[in-house]
């Protein structure tokens, strides 16, 4: 369960901190580079939309019909395509579902400005807005935890459930209740990603997502999709501070949620934070995980997330 360090080490107490960077067994085989590819190039290509939002251009694609859909949120300087174990969720005739590549990434434009975590829900929010969709069901990776907690704090009335997958959310990751401490501390990420040292320290803590279980040409592929994402992405969407309000203690969600989370040490501590915001989150904890789990076992993610779903209805 991973959020990027860098978001969580300013706000989590002591002790429950990660061994790896990001936070950002079971039924089903692990997915291979080349099954992954495959339905990369299975997918729909008429299911290619383009958002507009502030000027640019937001990539997405859409699948099936309705107002309501599944809405897959990415990681830390991933894209869509980290979702293709996921077609089985996503393309069906009778569920409505968006795949956003969120601006600075994938296909999306990248410009030059900040990335607070807020910039990325409000064109989530565009993006359901362009497909004509009045809610949805957040599914966030990594990093997409956050961004899903930001969309709940600016729309709350446009979200019907949360999944959060290998990543963790605390209060004040959407509204820093100190905003000098978090100048602080974001600058200094800043500086940890220039340079040559800034290269070593990205390609160290890509490194950090893998488990033992994780197949070398799995890792090969999100390596080199994670290096795709240019340097002042990277470091944008790590070191930019959210100009939410801080959000009041008593602050919850009382929506249907799951966490769906790689076991390590704290992950127990770190669900009790979460379940304090969203009093009905469930917990599935995954021995032996990476990072990147729905794409290790996309059969076992999937089979977890269609129960979920099940258990809605």
């Amino acid at each position: 369960m991973r959020v990027p360090e860098e978001q969580e080490t300013l706000k989590a107490p002591a002790g429950i901190l990660r061994r790896r960077f990001l936070a950002l067994g079971g039924a089903g085989a692990i997915a291979s580079t080349a099954g992954i590819a495959s339905l990369a190039h299975a997918a729909d290509r008429d299911a290619s939309r383009t958002a507009h939002f502030e000027g640019l251009r937001i990539h997405y694609e859409s699948y099936g019909t309705g107002t309501e859909a599944l809405i897959f949120i990415h990681g830390w300087v991933c894209d869509l395509t980290f979702w293709r174990g996921q077609e089985a969720l996503y393309n069906q005739p009778n569920r409505r579902a968006l795949l956003i590549d969120l601006p600075g990434h994938g296909s999306s434009d990248k410009p030059h400005r900040a990335y607070p975590i807020e910039f990325f829900a409000r064109a989530v929010e565009a993006v359901m807005r362009d497909a004509e969709t009045d809610r949805g069901i957040l599914i966030g990776h990594s990093l997409g935890g956050p961004i899903a907690y930001a969309f709940l704090r600016e729309f709350p009335e446009k979200a019907m459930a949360l999944v959060l997958v290998d990543a963790f959310v605390s209060r004040h990751m959407a509204g820093p209740a100190d905003r000098v401490a978090a100048a602080a501390h974001f600058a200094k990420v800043a500086r940890s990603f220039q340079g040559a040292h800034g290269e070593r320290n990205f390609a160290e803590r890509v490194e950090s997502c893998f488990a033992k279980q994780t197949p070398d040409a799995l890792r090969a592929e999100i390596r080199a999709k994670m290096a795709a994402t240019p340097k002042h992405v990277r470091i944008a969407s790590l070191s930019s501070i959210s100009s939410l309000p801080p959000p009041p203690d008593d602050e919850v969600f009382d929506l249907p949620a799951l966490a769906i989370q790689s076991a390590e040490p704290g992950t127990q501590a770190r669900f009790e934070l979460m379940q304090s915001i969203f009093p009905r989150m469930q917990l599935n904890s995954w021995e032996g995980a990476g990072h990147f789990l729905m794409m290790e076992n996309p059969q076992r993610f999937n089979a977890e997330v269609e129960q979920f779903l099940a258990g809605m209805s």
